[in-house]
């Protein structure tokens, strides 16, 4: 089955000229597209005042389905629009699919529904009718050509203007993790004050050359579920010259933030606001809410648990702390915790 992909400019385009469609399928594993492309909608649908009231988030692993077909049946509130926005797909509980399915056929008039998933398995029939069925948009991470492109295009659209060789620099600093470098831009943004054009003195302050410790590659790694790539990232940490109990200190305090990110979903939060409750950066409290995604509660709970394990057997002289953070790392990205 050929899968026919919208652009991401193709839906900020039927946005923009109010050509909206009822029910899309946002489809990749760019996290940061998926969050932008629905702030676009919400404040393209909705009057600020009308959002607490008509936007709707669900985690498709929390949702009862019953409880989901209500709401794709219930009009929006004091007329108007709404907007439902159904978050991991690909983690839904049992039979969350085919809810989709039978309930976009029922959807109230004035309600939008989008859909999130990283990732689908095509092989399987029921996410083959999906693709078939939903509007799909593209949300695939950018390629190694295409990030020099998207950094020059989203640096020009804040005022800010690189030469290709501090792009180049950019790439090489900070990777592919688009959500650090929107972060970054917004830094060096407030750095220029009325400057646009970057000096390379600019440049080294803001974005050093010396990169810190790949922590966030390893917890995407464990995110996703992937020891094969999860393993690789921790050596590197260890080869660097980290302490084993220092690393897992870092990854426990990352799992905390992204719990208190899970939960401040469930509560209506934004990460400013998590930032701001939690003392840490915003970088650091956008990722934990992009992470918390990945993850229930439940699963959250029984990591810190291995965690705090992994701590007591490694100062206690049970296990020899390389070969215990090992364990942990894989038992946590195969669910065997």
């Amino acid at each position: 089955m050929k899968v026919i992909l919208l652009t991401r400019v193709d839906f900020l385009k039927q946005l923009s000229e109010g050509r909206l469609l009822q029910v899309y399928l946002f489809l990749g594993e760019e996290r940061l597209f998926h969050e932008e492309l629905l702030k676009s909608a919400v404040n393209k649908i909705l009057p600020p005042e009308d959002q607490p009231f008509n936007f709707m988030r669900i985690d498709a692993g929390e949702i009862g389905l019953s409880e989901f077909i209500q709401n794709l049946e219930t009009p929006p509130f004091w007329g108007g629009a709404r907007l439902i926005y159904l978050d991991n797909l690909e983690s839904g509980v049992s039979g969350i699919e085919e809810t989709v399915l039978k309930g976009i056929g029922n959807i109230a008039d004035g309600v939008y529904v989008i859909i999130s998933a990283l990732k689908l398995d095509g092989r399987k029939k029921i996410h083959q009718e999906l693709q078939k069925r939903l509007n799909v948009v593209d949300c695939s991470k950018l390629g190694k050509a295409d990030l020099p492109v998207w950094i020059k295009q989203r640096a020009e659209k804040m005022g800010i203007q690189f030469t290709t060789a501090q792009i180049v620099k950019i790439t090489q600093r900070l990777g592919s993790d688009l959500l650090r470098i929107r972060i970054e831009f917004e830094k060096l943004k407030t750095f220029l004050g009325e400057r646009t054009q970057v000096n390379d003195g600019d440049l080294d302050c803001l974005i050093p050359g010396a990169p810190e410790p790949d922590i966030f590659g390893l917890i995407d790694a464990v995110a996703d579920r992937n020891p094969r790539l999860g393993l690789p990232r921790l050596e590197d940490l260890l080869n660097s010259g980290e302490n084993e109990i220092k690393i897992l200190a870092t990854i426990s305090r990352q799992f905390r933030n992204i719990t208190a990110a899970c939960e401040g979903r469930r509560q209506g939060l934004n990460p400013k606001l998590l930032a701001s409750m939690l003392g840490i950066n915003p970088y650091v409290a956008e990722k934990s809410f992009v992470q918390s995604g990945r993850f229930t509660l439940p699963e959250l709970s029984e990591i810190m648990e291995r965690l705090v394990m992994a701590d007591y057997r490694m100062k206690t002289g049970q296990r020899e702390p390389r070969l215990e953070l090992e364990l942990a790392v894989v038992e946590i990205c195969t669910g065997k915790h």
